[in-house]
């Protein structure tokens, strides 16, 4: 519901405050995201029998073979997947705010964290890989997986932050009702802000290979 409500939402704000040709596209992958979400949500499954490892965010899954994962972290409701032949793969599971508390979502990132350890070490084990026990503790942030991204992921990351700016430079702003242009302020500030901090991210990933993140709590 909070997925299908937010989407609607944005859905409504680009219609209303973006020129039809650039709000029409971004009204339908926001609405195929949100009703993605609402009838799929975000599910970690891990099918020992097939060696896989499959994460599902709405419309998208990633399937991962269990003998390719090298490590495992859990930093509060984010749970990253180390992959021996690809970039960093990552899913918060679930609780994420002070909503989602509200709501009383679970947090069960440690929980799955340790569940795909545990089948990872089971599948390397069988495959006669090098055992992985020690690196793919979940519970140690500073033995996590390396925090390299795909270029493809920064990339993707970079292009976000590129339309997000134009769509700050693309906002109507100028309504004869105030409360319609503080909101289009709003929405055009919002906008840019974000897409350069997600400029910046890329541009820091790519520069480093490692997502900035926060020095994690004792």
């Amino acid at each position: 519901m909070k997925s299908f409500l937010t989407a609607a939402a944005g859905v409504t704000v680009a219609v209303v405050f973006f020129p039809l040709w650039f709000g029409m596209p971004v009204a339908v992958v926001l609405g195929a995201w949100g009703l993605g979400m609402a009838a799929l949500g975000t599910s970690v499954v891990v099918d020992p029998a097939a060696g896989l490892l499959v994460l599902r965010t709405g419309l998208i899954a990633r399937r991962i073979r269990l003998a390719d994962v090298t490590a495992v972290l859990v930093d509060q409701a984010k749970v990253s997947i180390g992959r021996a032949n690809g970039g960093e793969v990552s899913v918060y599971a679930w609780r994420q705010n002070w909503l989602d508390e509200l709501l009383g979502v679970p947090a069960a990132a440690s929980d799955i964290g340790h569940a795909i350890a545990k089948e990872v070490a089971l599948a390397q084990a069988a495959t006669g890989a090098r055992a992985v026990a020690d690196d793919a503790r979940p519970a140690n942030p500073d033995r996590g997986p390396a925090r390299g991204r795909s270029r493809l992921a920064t990339a993707l990351l970079g292009g976000a932050g590129a339309l997000a700016i134009a769509g700050a430079l693309l906002v109507r702003v100028h309504w004869h009702s105030p409360v319609l242009t503080v909101f289009g302020v709003i929405i055009a500030l919002a906008l840019g802000v974000s897409g350069l901090l997600y400029l910046l991210v890329a541009l820091w990933i790519l520069l480093t290979g490692r997502a900035p993140r926060a020095t994690p709590a004792s």
